[in-house]
């Protein structure tokens, strides 16, 4: 057979195509580490609540991988608020990516998705997905119910579209926020508390529905959350003044078991307004189709540290907190000579001259990743230790 070259040119056309599509869709967390700083003796543990959705899981038959982690309906019979119809029809797993699309049924109502993890979280834990909204006044939304529906944390509340046709107005705020907020409820009478100051609408100029995004939240106890767009802390609640200042939690705070819940949904408030899609916006079904690349689960656990006496130089020297974000503080039992920061390939970043036997090393202004401590002491000891930078 003989060769053509512009077979090969093809070829890498194609493979290089394939390169530059992959990154901004499919991801993994492998090298991205927790952004919250649990201090010294404690690690994060990854959940099997965790899903990476790298497998195919069609509409109509999405398999065991699927069903083992999630439910395609909400965690009971409801089928969604307004004009909402959650439809098992309209949740799918492909290309690396939780789906799930919008379209039109009947005059008015509009047919969606949701699915429901199969375990429940319960504090402490740190829950984080990668997503990107759909280009849709239709909200997509990553949250936490407790079974009872009186509990509630939003890891992610938002609206990817700046107007719709129906709409009385222009709707770029909220294209341009992010919701995160928490809700408290009484349900007999109904009553329902969530915070209203103005950090629970988190701007930063950017319009989300452009790009994915990582989307966290660190439950720490009943009385604290902490809210992370992109490793970023962006917002913290703390205290029974802001969590639950109206005590419908019966001085419990959020302290009940939640399920994951991902989903899109009409909102009956924004509906009421004529924020609604059109037939011609949801026949752009790529628009409306909010995708979810992964989502994981951690929770703290207490870090296991190999016995000094098969590894005698680890009660020489400890290096703390790891991971961090800040600052590493670093100690050693006999003063220390140098100190060598390294990339993960060896390349020498950073050398300090010192003779203490304790140092801190600024580091908030590298980028995350892991890196390694190299350390020589005046008795001519050497020491190397692995360290998170997030």
């Amino acid at each position: 057979m003989s060769f053509d070259p512009r077979n090969m040119k093809n070829l890498l056309l194609s493979l290089l195509l394939l390169i530059t599509y992959l990154p901004a869709t499919a991801q993994d967390w492998k090298d991205l580490p927790v952004p919250v700083d649990l201090g010294p003796g404690k690690v994060w543990e990854i959940q099997p609540h965790s899903d990476n959705f790298n497998y195919n899981a069609p509409a109509d038959n999405k398999g065991a991988e699927f069903f083992s982690k999630w439910t395609d309906f909400y965690h009971n019979a409801w089928t969604g608020p307004g004009l909402t119809v959650w439809d098992r029809n309209h949740v799918l797993v492909k290309d690396g990516q939780l789906q799930i699309p919008a379209s039109r049924q009947g005059t008015n109502k509009i047919s969606t998705g949701c699915i429901t993890s199969r375990q429940r979280v319960v504090y402490p834990v740190y829950i984080e997905a990668r997503a990107k909204l759909s280009n849709s006044v239709l909200a997509s939304d990553v949250w936490l119910l407790s079974p009872d529906d009186t509990q509630e944390i939003d890891i992610l509340e938002a609206y990817g579209a700046s107007w719709s046709e129906g709409a009385q107005k222009d709707q770029t705020w909220f294209a341009e926020r992010i919701h995160l907020s928490h809700h408290v409820f009484i349900r007999n009478p109904f009553q329902d508390y969530q915070p209203t100051d103005p950090g629970s609408w988190y701007y930063n100029g950017t319009l989300w529905r452009q790009d994915y995004h990582r989307y966290g939240v660190y439950w720490r106890d009943p009385w604290h959350l902490e809210y992370y767009i992109d490793g970023k802390l962006v917002r913290t609640v703390s205290g029974k003044q802001i969590i639950d200042p109206l005590n419908y939690t019966s001085g419990t705070g959020l302290n009940k078991e939640m399920d994951i819940i991902i989903n899109v949904e009409d909102q009956t408030w924004r509906s009421n307004q004529g924020i609604t899609p059109t037939d011609g916006e949801l026949a752009n079904r790529d628009n409306h189709t909010f995708r979810v690349d992964w989502i994981r689960v951690y929770k703290p656990v207490n870090e296991v540290v190999t016995s000094t006496a098969q590894n005698p130089d680890l009660e020489l020297v400890r290096i703390f907190p790891n991971p961090a974000a800040h600052r590493l503080d670093i100690e050693c039992r006999n003063p220390m000579d140098t100190v060598q920061l390294l990339s993960p390939t060896g390349q020498l970043l950073r050398t300090i001259d010192t003779h203490e036997r304790k140092l801190t090393l600024p580091v908030q202004d590298l980028p995350p990743g892991t890196y390694l401590i190299r350390i020589k002491t005046t008795q001519q000891e050497e020491f190397t230790r692995k360290v998170i930078i997030q």
